[in-house]
């Protein structure tokens, strides 16, 4: 942050203004094991119900269940055919890192259980303790010959996978056969009629601006930058032929000539 300052004072001012947890990977629990942030999971289930949503609440939720059961059952299907200790995307993600390492050497510090490393590469020096498998770990398991899958957080394997989705939805028939409660049914609440359409866009932050609305602009965004006009008439930079003063005044001279021929021919 104080090289930040240094650099830039009012950004400085902006991100001090905000908790380190919510927004710099340095601050960031441990306890979940993936290291981005975003609603992704939100604009997946917004675009499921898109059409859903000017439907009754009991044939909404029946169709978001529906689209759940098969989910689950896609995925078991995927689970059943795959072989390996970690995920495709956790593993592509492994590779990666594997390949990078290669470019460290690691150097054993003399610890009995063979786990202390130093970790030497362009431009610095890391200390290593066998744990999660970055680029360092990864470097020094090589000079072990062990695998840095077996070293991933329980969070991030197969098995883990398998558990979020050993659970199935229940299977429900019709609603005309559904048991009639002897309760009275809840009325719906009196609401006015709207005479527009429903609206089915999401609504945007302040900061997200309108997606393209000439009126207002999203914050951030960088004006285009154009090339200095050259004039066609004149050849001169910093303007148009529309607006070039030296075109306008002709163009007087020429209409204060053609009114004097006039008046003599009259």
């Amino acid at each position: 942050m104080n090289k930040i300052k240094k650099i830039n004072e009012d950004a400085w001012n902006y991100l001090n203004k905000w908790l380190r947890e919510s927004w710099t990977k340095s601050a960031f629990s441990h306890s979940p094991k993936l290291d981005n942030i975003c609603n992704n999971a939100c604009e997946v289930l917004n675009a499921i119900i898109n059409e859903a949503r000017a439907k009754p609440i009991i044939t909404l939720l029946e169709e978001v269940r529906i689209f759940v059961l098969r989910m689950i059952v896609k995925n078991k299907v995927k689970l059943a055919s795959h072989v390996g200790k970690l995920p495709p995307v956790v593993q592509s993600r492994l590779d990666k890192i594997r390949k990078e390492s290669k470019n460290w050497l690691p150097i054993w510090t003399g610890d009995d259980e063979y786990e202390k490393f130093e970790v030497h590469g362009y431009p610095t020096n890391m200390v290593v303790d066998l744990g999660m498998p970055c680029v360092h770990a990864c470097a020094a398991l090589a000079r072990v010959n062990k695998r840095p899958e077996d070293f991933c957080h329980k969070w991030l394997t197969m098995d883990a996978y398998r558990d979020t989705y050993a659970h199935y939805i229940n299977l429900l028939p019709r609603q005309h056969l559904w048991e009639k409660s002897e309760s009275n049914r809840p009325q719906a609440p009196k609401t006015k009629k709207k005479t527009r359409p429903l609206t089915k866009k999401k609504r945007k932050d302040a900061n997200e601006g309108n997606g393209g609305s000439k009126k207002s602009k999203p914050t951030g965004v960088l004006k285009r930058q154009l090339k200095p006009f050259t004039c066609t008439y004149c050849l001169q930079k910093g303007h148009t032929k529309r607006g070039c003063p030296k075109k306008r005044a002709a163009g007087v001279a020429t209409a204060a000539t053609a009114a004097a021929k006039t008046e003599s021919n009259a």
